[in-house]
């Protein structure tokens, strides 16, 4: 039985290249790239962003466990679209794709294309870590565009 795939909108108040940039270089995914409603310390990313480059994302959590995630690059369409293959603890094989739409100046709309999956439960699983990572990153765009 095929999977739906987790389609994901949100609108960022920042323009199109901030949004890109917070996920295209390392150092500032590791400030927003961890799906927990507080930061236990920066994830770990390492990113060789190219189409077909690797990436790698370490989370931690709480309770002293750590996720490891990583893929690489498939598609890069600066400032309007990335897709990277997804491999995580709970899945394999996935694609995510990323579209940013500028609405205006200083606002972008993301949308996450999540495919892939193994069942529905995988599916709202990776939800809820979509939903925790996107919530992070609307509050490191906050507060770098507050400075």
């Amino acid at each position: 039985m095929k999977v739906d795939d987790l389609v994901i909108k949100r609108v960022f108040n920042c323009s199109k290249r901030s949004l890109f940039d917070a996920w295209s270089q390392a150092a500032l995914m590791a400030q927003w790239f961890f799906a927990a409603p507080s930061k236990v310390k920066d994830s770990t990313v390492t990113s060789h962003f190219r189409i077909g480059g690797e990436w790698s994302v370490t989370m931690y959590f709480d309770d002293g466990s750590q996720a490891n995630l990583h893929g690489s690059y498939k598609t890069i369409n600066r400032y309007t679209e990335i897709a990277f293959s997804w491999n995580s603890p709970i899945a394999s094989n996935g694609t995510v794709k990323l579209f940013l739409k500028e609405l205006s100046v200083n606002r972008t709309e993301l949308t996450l294309v999540h495919s892939d999956f193994i069942s529905e439960e995988n599916r709202q699983m990776h939800n809820q870590g979509w939903d925790a990572c996107l919530a992070n990153l609307e509050k490191f765009i906050k507060a770098s565009h507050s400075e």
